[in-house]
């Protein structure tokens, strides 16, 4: 923490107060994008789909250990490109403490033990060949698709949040700039004297930064490199529930079961579809699916079945 001087003097409350709802304001706009239109898609191998059916329950692993290497960093490799224009001298100091924390945040956020999200990845698009190849045993497994509004982990104070993946662009753009112009408005009124003010044991510069960094931080959660944007992700992250591990491509990889129990009969789970992977065969697996849909307490025909469209083999 930087050292601050007994001289400063506390920034004004309402410069305080507006920097705060800048936070509130920025993430509310955020969770008003998680509404799936329809099912959402968990690519898996025939293991995977026997535990999930038998447990109702899908691993959530730490978000540091998914797939992609620009994982929890992505937005911040773009903040300068989403600042390009700052011409008051508000901007510009806003725009240096913002590039300050995407210089550090990532370095602090993928290495500080105990800064994890634990996050259940599901696509919009149940039939998607790199999500076959990637995720689904080469074409091999199936794609569970779960209704969400019936998901009791996301309904009545379930421990789950839903989040839908940004991949940079205009989305991404705009919650940087909207976040930027609000904190550039609330400082607004102190132009020209942001030196004078601090606390005992912080600067103001670093006060700033550290409620950039919580806002940032949140955001980065939901922000992947644009080349995954095909997989039309979405997240359910895990705020309960004990910290497991498991082997994971020669690597030990931190896990939470989150519960996928439905909110209208628990003891089953909201599956509406099953879509059989393009390379698997495809009357053995429809047989088993319908059996064990049927030995499960589902129906014999109570979760649709259906076949990859993709020509894949």
């Amino acid at each position: 923490m930087m050292l601050g001087n007994a001289s400063l003097i506390p920034p004004p409350a309402d410069v305080t107060q507006a920097i705060a709802l800048a936070y509130f304001e920025g993430l509310e706009a955020i969770k008003g994008r998680s509404a799936p239109a329809g099912l959402l898609y968990h690519y898996c191998d025939a293991n995977a789909l026997l535990s999930i059916f038998q447990h109702r329950q899908v691993w959530a692993t730490d978000a540091r250990y998914l797939n992609d290497s620009k994982e929890l960093v992505s937005l911040f490799g773009n903040v300068a490109r989403h600042l390009e224009l700052a011409s008051s001298e508000t901007e510009r100091y806003v725009r240096t403490q913002l590039m300050n924390v995407a210089d550090f945040a990532p370095k602090f956020g993928v290495n500080v033990i105990g800064l994890s999200s634990y996050a259940a990845c599901f696509s919009e698009d149940g039939d998607v060949l790199s999500q076959w190849r990637a995720y689904g045993s080469d074409g091999m497994g199936f794609a569970i698709g779960f209704e969400p509004r019936e998901l009791g982990a996301l309904c009545d104070g379930g421990t789950g949040s839903l989040k839908r993946m940004i991949y940079g662009g205009v989305a991404e753009e705009q919650i940087i700039t909207d976040y930027f112009g609000k904190i550039v408005r609330a400082l607004t009124p102190i132009e020209g004297a942001f030196a004078r003010y601090g606390y005992p044991s912080m600067t103001f510069d670093a006060w700033l930064q550290l409620r950039m960094s919580e806002f940032l931080h949140e955001v980065a959660f939901e922000c992947k490199h644009p080349a995954f944007h095909e997989e039309r992700e979405w997240r359910i992250l895990a705020s309960g529930g004990d910290i497991r591990f498991r082997a994971s491509n020669n690597r030990i990889a931190p896990y939470k079961s989150l519960d996928m129990s439905s909110s209208v009969t628990p003891s089953l789970m909201p599956v509406k579809q099953i879509v059989i992977g393009p390379r698997a065969d495809k009357v053995e697996s429809l047989k088993a699916l319908t059996f064990l849909s049927d030995a499960l307490g589902y129906g014999h025909s109570g979760i649709a079945i259906r076949y990859s469209s993709a020509p894949y083999r």
